[in-house]
């Protein structure tokens, strides 16, 4: 689009001030109260998701109302059901799903085309919810999910039976709430990138999530990748990232 316009400033057609409206028009989309990045899946691979916490539900369908209008799709995160129920209402002709507090609201079906593998595995059942949105996620912007649940250290044998689960993946996430210790488990069996998401499940104590997010940043296995605690929106975009550097050297184009 860019390309088509210098052109056509080139030659003559239109003038530079015109072509500068334009651009703008085609990477933004500013609202009374928000301004959305229409170009962010183009420029990282990684699309903008809707922040629903702090918005009133008027905000949050207007934005959506607009990634639609532009974009085909939309991403919210951190709803609860009653915004779901918000958005099914707002939005009856489109395709809306939800996984835990994530929701995507499309006019079409997910992309065919598929950027690489990524293996989703949880420590516990009670890590699904955060595991669920970044599948979701994935699967949405044209990434292969395999997804093993439960796999956690409460039985050795159990992160063998995850990796060998997950064994096609290109990436792997591990979610673990707890005492944290799985993603360093799986990191120390597998030269794979492992990205780790602590969970807030447990009890008393840094059962928030603190303990498994320290457990995770003193991890002895290095390169192991730490997100914030609950942030399955972050891992999917790590995960993201390093599919698309794998696509370019496959490709030859780095």
């Amino acid at each position: 689009m860019i390309r088509e316009l210098l052109e056509k400033v080139s030659r003559g057609e239109i003038g530079i001030e015109d072509a500068q409206e334009e651009i703008v028009r085609a990477l933004y989309e500013q609202g009374e109260d928000f301004l959305l990045d229409l170009h962010r899946h183009h420029r990282t691979g990684f699309p903008e998701v809707i922040y629903a916490r702090g918005k009133s539900t008027d905000q949050v369908l207007r934005i959506v109302r607009s990634f639609l209008d532009k974009a085909g799709r939309a991403f919210v995160s951190l709803i609860d059901d009653e915004l779901e129920d918000a958005l099914r209402r707002a939005f009856p002709d489109a395709r809306t799903v939800r996984a835990g507090g994530l929701a995507v609201v499309a006019s079409g079906e997910a992309p065919r085309e598929r950027l690489g593998t990524v293996g989703i595995l949880t420590a516990g059942t009670a890590d699904t919810p955060h595991a669920g949105e970044c599948g979701l996620l994935l699967e949405e912007i044209g990434v292969n999910v395999i997804r093993a649940f439960d796999f956690g250290a409460s039985g050795m044998h159990r992160p063998f039976l995850g990796i060998r689960k997950t064994g096609e993946a290109d990436v792997l996430i591990v979610f673990a709430g707890m005492d944290g210790i799985l993603p360093t488990m799986i990191a120390s069996l597998t030269d794979k990138p492992v990205i780790a998401v602590p969970t807030p499940v447990g009890y008393g104590l840094g059962g928030g999530g603190d303990t498994a997010l320290r457990t995770m940043l003193q991890s002895c296995v290095p390169g192991l990748v730490v997100l914030n605690i609950g942030n399955s929106v972050g891992a999917a975009a790590a995960a993201v990232r390093i599919l698309r550097s794998i696509r370019r050297r496959m490709n030859g184009q780095v």
